[in-house]
């Protein structure tokens, strides 16, 4: 239905020059990031009004949600015979977000267009007092923000509006787990939006998401710098704590990532943890009784290649290692262990993702199997199944 809208623009908007959030239920409440709650009850320091804020001629500019400091808030008062609307531009395509306090029931209307008899892009009922509502934008450009109201005196409500783009990012992998989420929209649920991120040496990336909610999947893989695919995709999701790793050698790459959510949160930091480990069987090196390894298995390296350890025994023991992986795409890390003149492994475990446990090493003696391991030296290789990849360490306990 077409819908009349008032093109005189007598807005009283109005800049708030102190802003207060108040720590209120959002579509955004699992995130820390402040921008993404609604405004607060009490809202302090009205000015009057600027008289060309929200004009046509003077729209109000969204603010990347990425930057520093906030946003500005604005009021406007409607009445049911007098709805209301502000101009507002979107630099970027993207997600309009805005946080608005509102007095009473109000609708509020998204255009793509000055024109009165123009059908709305979308729109939103407001029934909670604070609230944050979005809107997709596919293109940069002015909207014009309608408030309107059931309720035949004026009524005030306040707002400020962020945009989310949607284009691909150059992250810094660093290595902060306190390092902000950097918020990206995604206009289409089919495509892979990249992240160029540069490793300064083998290490691995913990790539984490601030989620909608738990029904929230995001598909991630790994590409080269010519965006060569070298991880295969995996789903990131609440079972995997929506956090996944990958293993890289130094260079440039790209953390891609499809999801049906209109905005999420991104974070990418590296470690580069130090390894010591054989190339090959003959090469192992020892671990002694006690003592932890640290591995890279990189999306890059076969999947017959692998790291090299050995533990000697001096007498029958019984003997544990403990396994913890920080792996990512499909699969996971594989630990076999082998004895000293074999070729092929007595054992091996999986571990796929955030995984890990400790292992009981066994003997079988006539087809019982013992507790313990007979006197020996034994070999421990650490390899990728499927395309795993990742971060881990080995302790003999």
């Amino acid at each position: 239905m077409k819908k009349s809208r008032i093109l005189s623009l007598a807005l009283t908007l109005a800049l708030v020059f102190t802003t207060v959030f108040a720590g209120t239920e959002s579509i955004f409440a699992e995130s820390s990031n402040a921008k993404l709650q609604a405004l607060g009850s009490t809202v302090t320091a009205l000015e009057d009004a600027t008289g060309s804020a929200g004009s046509y001629d003077n729209p109000i500019v969204a603010k990347n949600i990425n930057t520093t400091g906030d946003a500005e808030i604005y009021r406007i008062s409607y009445s049911s015979s007098a709805s209301n609307e502000a101009a507002v531009k979107i630099p970027k395509a993207g997600v309009f977000l805005f946080n608005i306090q509102v007095n009473d029931y109000t609708t509020v209307y998204l255009y793509d267009s000055p024109d009165p008899s123009a059908d709305p892009v979308a729109s939103q009922n407001l029934t909670s007092t604070n609230q944050t509502v979005y809107f997709t934008a596919k293109k940069a450009g002015v909207y014009y923000l309608a408030f309107t109201t059931s309720n035949a005196s004026a009524i005030e409500s306040t707002f400020n509006a962020y945009y989310v783009p949607a284009s691909d990012a150059t992250l810094n992998a660093v290595s902060k787990t306190d390092k902000p989420f950097h918020f990206a929209s995604s206009l289409s649920s089919t495509k892979y939006y990249r992240y160029k991120v540069k490793t300064t040496k083998t290490g691995y990336l913990t790539i984490d998401f601030s989620y909608l909610d738990e029904s929230s999947t995001y598909t991630v893989r790994i590409s080269n710098s010519k965006k060569k695919v070298i991880s295969s995709a995996t789903k990131v999701n609440y079972n995997k704590k929506f956090v996944t790793y990958a293993g890289l050698t130094k260079g440039t790459y790209y953390v891609e990532v499809k999801t049906a959510d209109p905005i999420y949160g991104i974070r990418i930091n590296a470690k580069y943890p130090t390894e010591n480990s054989g190339s090959t069987k003959s090469k192992a090196k020892s671990i002694l009784k006690g003592n932890t390894k640290n591995g890279i298995i990189t999306a890059t390296q076969s999947s017959s290649s692998g790291d090299w350890y050995k533990i000697k025994l001096n007498g029958n023991q019984p003997t544990t290692i403990s396994v913890d992986t920080w792996a990512g795409s499909t699969g996971g890390i594989r630990v076999e262990f082998y004895r000293s003149s074999a070729s092929k492994p007595f054992a091996s475990y999986d571990f796929p993702g955030r995984d890990g446990g400790d292992i009981t090493l066994s003997t079988t003696i006539n087809g019982f199997k013992q507790s313990w391991l007979a006197k020996g030296t034994y070999y421990i290789k650490v390899k990728k199944y499927g395309n795993g990849n990742g971060y881990y360490k080995l302790q003999w306990k």
